[in-house]
């Protein structure tokens, strides 16, 4: 994709990248791990924008810490950025790069970028994206400059909007906000009118980012489609692709699912509105339809703040397992008979899924539960809209020979779509790395 040799490699974000326990950590971590593979330990460099005095693992490239602002420098941001009128040339900003923005930061970033002086720089969101027009770059050689958009978290919010019924407010959204206006939030006279404000101003930054990078990238398909549909009329037109993401193989598990009772799992932190929702949701409505197609069946539970559990679990019997963080996971998943991923909301890929897909176990899932993904029965994928018709899935994958036949399908596409081989490929494509 580039026109010159590669040397050296940046990657600007303001996500801890390790340790790597949920999605967003996976995928910059597959990022940083092919770029070492490629060029070395001593040429890819990360610009974190985070707390320098955190106590870090060590890591096989180098890292540069940047100072975010501190509690009254995102607020005074977020009054500038988001609810003072622009100045000049100026545009509203979405909380979400508000909260990030400030002078300091910006002039330490153009330091770091200068000192490292890489042919590839790869920014991480809008919220790191907002400093690159104010950042110089080499044009002798040329440095090739994308964006890793990761999804579209306008049609997240969205979604979260016309949720009327979800027990956290606040969700991912809260979290991009300044601590003591986080406890505002449970009122919904604020949250739903602030979140609304969000969504308008992060769609516009996601049309208005790509025409300052060389290309622009997405985890899913589908969203890449959407955007590239959204910045058609722009002039140049701006390159929208598709970033799969690099996850390990962790080889097809030698399981021996448990079918007296059958066993399923559902894997996904509580801190993230959607898996919360999703699962209480399926627990809320489920039970009946599960207990007549799939009698006795038992739920694992696992994922950061799931040993809290759920008051809609109580009324199947100790049969929801709420597990919490496990260390052996395939131990786990070894013994169940397929993924279940109930989601109602969301974007990007489902990255448990396709983890599930890698050690041939087979899914019951929403539509919403395998985004961004090409999931049917031919990848080893039961979908369902309805408790019905989600039970109906699980009743299929109790059964061992369609269990085994799904899980074959599901390793099967793994191999063909989403093994590391595959996506070592592209992403020597777009990075220019080959």
């Amino acid at each position: 994709m580039g026109g010159h040799q590669v040397r050296r490699a940046v990657l600007i974000t303001a996500t801890e990248p390790e340790p790597r326990r949920y999605g967003k950590q996976v995928v910059l971590g597959g990022i940083l791990d092919h770029l070492v593979s490629r060029l070395g330990p001593e040429n890819v460099h990360l610009v974190l924008l985070g707390d320098p005095a955190l106590d870090r693992p060590a890591v096989p490239y180098r890292q540069h810490v940047v100072g975010k602002p501190g509690t009254v420098g995102q607020a005074l941001s977020v009054l500038k950025g988001v609810v003072l009128p622009p100045r000049g040339a100026g545009y509203r900003r979405p909380l979400q790069e508000a909260a990030l923005n400030s002078a300091a930061v910006g002039e330490a970033v153009r330091g770091a970028l200068r000192s490292i002086d890489a042919d590839l720089e790869i920014w991480d969101t809008v919220r790191t994206g907002q400093y690159a027009p104010s950042t110089p770059r080499r044009t002798s050689p040329p440095v090739r400059r994308l964006l890793y958009a990761d999804d579209l978290f306008s049609e997240r919010y969205a979604a979260m909007l016309a949720d009327t019924d979800s027990g956290n407010p606040g969700g991912e959204f809260q979290k991009l906000l300044p601590g003591p206006a986080r406890k505002v939030l449970a009122d919904p006279r604020v949250y739903r009118p602030l979140l609304r404000l969000e969504r308008d101003l992060v769609a516009a930054s996601e049309e208005r980012q790509p025409a300052w990078f060389d290309a622009t990238y997405l985890i899913s398909d589908e969203e890449t489609g959407r955007l590239r549909r959204r910045v058609q009329n722009q002039h140049p037109r701006p390159v929208v692709d598709t970033l799969p993401p690099m996850l390990k193989d962790r080889g097809r598990l030698r399981r021996a699912p448990q079918f007296d009772p059958p066993e399923f799992s559902f894997i996904g932190g509580f801190d993230y509105a959607p898996n919360l929702d999703g699962l209480d949701w399926f627990l809320t409505h489920a039970r009946a339809a599960v207990d007549a197609a799939v009698p006795g069946a038992v739920i694992n539970v696992i994922g950061a703040g799931t040993d809290a559990g759920l008051p809609s679990g109580a009324a199947w019997g100790g049969r929801v397992r709420f597990l919490g963080w496990v260390d052996d996971l395939d131990a786990v998943l070894g013994r169940s008979a397929g993924l279940l991923s109930p989601l109602r909301s969301g974007s990007g890929v489902k990255i448990k899924v396709l983890e599930a897909l890698a050690r041939g176990l087979p899914v019951v899932a929403t539509p919403s539960g395998v985004q961004g993904i090409a999931a049917s029965e031919e990848t080893g994928c039961l979908l369902g809209t309805t408790p019905a018709e989600l039970a109906a899935g699980m009743a299929r994958l109790a059964d061992p020979a369609t269990n085994d036949q799904l899980s074959k399908a599901a390793r099967q596409a793994w191999d063909e779509r989403y093994a590391p081989p595959v996506v070592q490929r592209r992403y020597d494509e777009i990075f220019g790395t080959s």
